[in-house]
């Protein structure tokens, strides 16, 4: 008995230390693992950052926390960090997504974008591990080759621009690439060939136009050369499209990149999301003149004057002298119909800065309204004499030399609007209703096609060219199919226009079909008031189509 009992009493406790083992082991194991995640997790120091920076960071270290072994998780943190500039711990931890998910090639790119900041030359086995993959993203390659470009391998970074050609044909930043390696390789002809395809696929890379005026100044055109640095400083920086680089970006939370993702969607003419970011720019921080800079502009381009002006004078309180507010105030004033007050703040801007170019156009604007053509026509002359590239200047120009009956004259600047920038729309579409005007159809006709491929969603652009595709005298000029193809794309976007109603059935009438051509405009006039002139253009040509005659316009 004693001895079995001693028996089960150390079968007790050795099952007893054996269970006591098991959990410290099984503490140590997790203990070490715990310790391995610590070290594996990048060090940032947030201290200097905004408060939802850090947050946003803190968000993605818990997400690494609670599930250390899924890629998503490591590369959101790296996306994260590299959105804020945390280059180093960025790319320590797309290396861990990496280590999870080799198959995808966005995280040894993106590591490979974040070491470009550190050090170009270390990019590169990053680049080389993501080109293994053979991603079908042309941005990657152009990326690559720019890099390799950088480092002086012209033969490498062909093949990548090259690479991403044989993806997409039109990217335009692989063409100016190449343009870069024949112009070194001393093969003028072959770089002007590649720069052209690049203008046409990115029309607005300002760096295309300055070494394609190197190009035109070697060749010996020297007017040419000229016109090309003139588009340069039109242009802006640009870099090709690239929805991985684009992903990363949009998870910055930063004032900064709030503001730059706001400038973004103005320039894209999305104002009411720029006015949403701008406003969370200013709720993040304050006493910066420049937010409520751009919170103002996005509030004028909707129509907003009033909220307009009081966000720029409330910038003005931080910055009294601050140019570009004066400047936006002036401006903003003027539309509110407030001229003295405006005229008042743009002479302020010009006495601070003589080479404000913008002011005097305003003050140009402005002086227009008040009846002093003469004044204007000095001012906006004094603008191009600063900025020979300066598009409302030339535009404003050759509208109030029109206006005053200088039509030759008002001709000739709207020209050379053109050839210092063929995307000045307005002046394009002023010079095409003066051709239209002085029965000049076929070069009206050649100005708008020419701005179409510009600006291919204009609706001046293409109801001005549907119209004369369907009313213009000389048989040969006018295309029935395609005026009726453009009136009907116009009218169904904006039915109730009067105009567009009428577009559409001279368009009809071209193509024969005069009763439907009647019934629009019929349909038209219902909802004209009969005095206007428009009513009596549309009654006179209904009178045409009932007789199943087409419009035609006088020679």
């Amino acid at each position: 008995m004693t001895t079995g009992a001693s028996k089960l009493r150390f079968a007790l406790i050795a099952a007893l230390a054996l269970a006591l083992l098991a959990g410290v082991a099984g503490w140590l194991l997790v203990e070490h693992q715990g310790r391995g995640l610590e070290r594996r997790l990048p060090t940032v120091d947030t201290s200097a950052s905004e408060p939802q920076v850090a947050a946003r960071i803190e968000q993605a270290v818990a997400g690494v926390r609670a599930d250390p072994d899924r890629a998503r998780a490591w590369a959101e943190l790296a996306q994260v960090l590299h959105a804020h500039a945390f280059h180093a711990a960025a790319v320590d931890a797309y290396l861990e997504a990496r280590a999870l998910d080799p198959g995808d090639y966005r995280w040894p790119y993106l590591a490979a974008l974040a070491q470009a900041k550190l050090d170009l030359a270390a990019a590169v086995a990053h680049f080389e591990t993501a080109a293994a993959l053979e991603p079908a993203n042309p941005a990657f390659h152009v990326n690559f080759g720019d890099l390799l470009l950088q480092l002086n391998q012209p033969a490498t970074a062909a093949e990548r621009y090259r690479r991403a050609l044989t993806i997409d044909p039109a990217t335009g930043h692989a063409h100016y690439g190449l343009a870069r390696i024949a112009l070194a390789d001393d093969d003028p002809g072959s770089a002007r060939a590649l720069l052209e395809r690049a203008a046409a696929a990115a029309p607005d890379h300002a760096e295309v136009q300055a070494l394609m005026a190197q190009v035109l100044a070697r060749g010996g055109d020297a007017e040419a050369a000229r016109r090309a640095e003139r588009l340069a400083r039109a242009g802006g920086a640009t870099r090709a499209e690239d929805p991985v680089v684009a992903a990363m970006e949009a998870l910055a939370v930063s004032s900064t990149a709030i503001a730059r993702r706001g400038a973004r969607l103005a320039k894209a003419g999305d104002y009411v999301a720029a006015e949403r970011a701008f406003r969370q720019v200013l709720e993040i921080r304050s006493g910066h003149p420049r937010d409520h800079a751009n919170l103002g502009a996005a509030l004028a381009r909707q129509g907003k004057i009033k909220a307009a002006i009081t966000e720029f004078r409330r910038g003005l309180q931080f910055a009294p002298d601050d140019a570009d507010l004066l400047n936006n105030l002036g401006q903003t004033l003027a539309e509110a119909g407030d001229l003295g007050g405006a005229a008042e703040l743009l002479e302020r801007v010009i006495e601070l800065d003589e080479t404000r170019v913008e002011a005097r156009v305003n003050l140009g604007a402005v002086r227009e309204r008040q009846g002093d053509t003469e004044g204007a026509v000095g001012l906006y002359r004094a603008a191009l004499a600063l900025d020979p590239t300066h598009a409302d200047a030339y535009t404003n120009l050759g509208s109030a030399l029109a206006r005053s009956g200088r039509i030759t004259e008002a001709d000739e600047i709207w020209s050379a609007a053109l050839a210092v920038d063929p995307r000045n729309h307005a002046s394009r579409y002023n010079l095409s209703m003066a051709r239209v005007g002085q029965g000049r159809h076929r070069e009206a006709i050649a100005l708008l096609e020419e701005g179409r491929r510009y600006a291919p969603r204009s609706s001046r652009f293409l109801a001005l060219l549907a119209w004369e595709l369907a009313t213009a005298p000389e048989e040969n000029l006018r295309d029935g199919r395609e005026a009726l193809a453009l009136a009907r794309v116009l009218f169904e976007a904006a039915p109730q226009n009067p105009e567009r109603a009428d577009l559409l059935a001279a368009a009809l009438a071209e193509n024969g079909r005069f009763e439907e051509a009647a019934g629009t405009a019929e349909a038209a006039l219902a909802g004209l008031d009969p005095a206007l002139e428009l009513a009596a253009a549309i009654k006179q040509r209904l009178s045409l189509y009932r007789q199943g005659l087409p419009y035609r316009q006088p020679h």
